[in-house]
């Protein structure tokens, strides 16, 4: 552990008294492996690679390497099976296809059951070749889950380094269509994108089951149809388009579109079936990722974060409600969380992480990381399942923190997510808590046990190929997209930024997301 990073953590009260409160370095050892809010009874969570088209298989497990003492033998479904009721011990385990009838067993693993409850991962180190699909797309670092065909499929679209918009297969990781930053480009011009962060497309939900998209162009944006790519508007505005939210705020049943442009900086509110302008407002500094979609009483509008430290929230036809002024340059978008009645607004900062009251905007509290800032887009979830809400950062150096919203303690934290933006959650190894993935740096992705922050799964890159730290330049983010059998894949951009990924995760691992 960083012994700089150990300092780390003023925790806050969300409560509307201030409170700010220095954990020292016991505390901070008791709040990295806080007691689980359920127990789960001593079990071996078993994971094998598998063969297409296979999904019924026979697990064994023994005392002994030869299977003479067997206590473990039972047909399964799926790719993995938590065994339970074992006292703790050493034991092997193989795996044999019983399609129809049994094949040939794998070569016998070691396990080691302990003495502590939970479900112990024998092995955090996923094949490479793991059930899923590559496509070189180029570098994607913000693809976006999709449903925009009807059928149930969810799809990807994403952006890559050079503008070249991807809408793909969620299943096959096939390009359904393609489109370019510049539409209009004569044979011999340049199709791309300046070399800056691409817009991340907005997802405009038409039906239950479809759904169209909204992109960047070189005049501004366009919606696309999701089935085809085929253009339905398009709305020329000034200025670079940085970041934008699709949500339905008048609830008249479509969604507006808000976008935020740098030079000149604005925001713009658009109508999501026509692209017609219904908003805007100058803004005074550049802001920090995408406007954030709340309700004051029974207005809506738009919470924006500026880079100057400026935070303000704006109705749809761009007149000010609220502002405020933080003391530090703001890093992230706001996030707004709630427990019971109350409402707490948090936001990244080049210092840590600010929570703010809602609607008075008063600073609570703030989570002060020792020379380190928080980067990229927090996310937010009930990792625990206790009818709370966590809130997961992740930081300039690397760091992923998960951060209570009861008392604004940090439950844990963990290193080794060098080049993550933000963090996505699966239930990974069938305790009932959701876990927390994010890029690793040379590794696709890793997985942190909700519990207690503990590197429980890991995928290299694909065919042990491996990533130089010159290669991994920029954040990446990682999505989940479900898929017809009802299981999922992880999908992001490779770490050696030649395509777009997608790994099969272990089944059932979205029950507890759906709770």
């Amino acid at each position: 552990m960083n012994p700089r990073f150990a300092s780390l953590i003023k925790k806050f009260l969300l409560t509307h008294a201030l409170l700010l409160t220095l954990v020292g370095p016991a505390s901070l050892a008791q709040n990295k492996r806080p007691q689980p809010p359920r127990q789960v009874g001593p079990s071996i969570l078993v994971r094998w690679q598998g063969k297409p088209g296979v999904e019924r298989y026979r697990l064994q497990l023994a005392t002994d390497e030869a299977f003479k003492d067997i206590v473990f033998d039972q047909a399964v479904i799926g790719r993995q099976h938590v065994v339970r009721e074992l006292p703790p011990g050493n034991y092997f385990w193989r795996v044999a296809p019983a399609a129809g009838e049994t094949g040939a067993y794998s070569t016998p693993a070691r396990v080691t059951l302990g003495n502590t409850g939970g479900v112990e991962v024998p092995d955090v180190r996923m094949p490479a070749d793991t059930g899923g699909w590559q496509t070189a797309t180029g570098d994607v670092m913000r693809p976006v889950p999709a449903q925009l065909r009807a059928g149930g499929i969810v799809d990807v679209v994403g952006v890559n380094a050079e503008g070249m918009i991807y809408a793909v297969d969620g299943v096959s990781g096939i390009a359904l269509w393609t489109a370019r930053y510049r539409p209009d480009a004569r044979r011999g011009d340049a199709v791309g994108e300046s070399p800056t962060t691409p817009f991340a497309p907005l997802v405009l939900r038409v039906r239950q089951d479809e759904s169209n998209v909204v992109v960047a162009f070189d005049g501004g944006v366009r919606a696309l149809r999701g089935d085809s790519g085929r253009e339905l508007w398009r709305a020329k505005l000034e200025g670079r388009v940085t970041g934008g939210v699709a949500a339905d705020v008048d609830g008249d049943g479509s969604a507006e579109v808000a976008l935020v442009t740098a030079n000149p900086e604005r925001l713009h509110v658009l109508d999501g079936a026509s692209g017609r302008v219904i908003g805007g407002q100058k803004l005074e500094a550049e802001v920090v990722g995408a406007p954030y979609p709340l309700k004051l009483g029974e207005a809506w509008g738009f919470a924006l974060s500026h880079a100057n430290g400026r935070l303000e929230i704006l109705a749809t036809n761009g007149k000010l409600l609220l502002e405020t002024k933080a003391s530090d340059e703001l890093t992230t978008a706001p996030l707004v969380v709630t427990r019971g009645t109350m409402s707490v607004l948090v936001v990244g900062t080049n210092k840590g992480l600010t929570a703010l009251s809602m609607p008075e905007m008063k600073i609570l509290g703030t989570i002060v990381a020792d020379d380190d800032s928080v980067r990229g887009t927090l996310s937010a979830a009930d990792v625990d399942g206790d009818g709370t809400t966590e809130i997961v950062m992740v930081t300039k150096r690397g760091r992923v923190a998960l951060v209570s919203t009861v008392d604004g303690t940090v439950l844990w934290y963990a290193e080794g997510a060098t080049d993550a933006a933000s963090a996505t959650f699966a239930d990974l190894n069938a305790d009932g808590v959701l876990d927390i993935i994010v890029p690793g740096g040379a590794a696709f992705a890793i997985g942190l046990s909700g519990r207690d922050g503990s590197l429980i799964w890991k995928v290299e890159e694909a065919g042990g190929r491996r990533v130089e730290s010159s290669v991994a330049t920029g954040a990446r983010s990682l999505v989940v997209a479900e898929t017809l059998n009802g299981g999922a894949v992880l999908v992001g951009s490779d770490a050696s930024r030649v395509g777009l990924r997608a790994v099969e995760l272990p089944k059932g691992a979205l029950k507890a997301a759906a709770r």
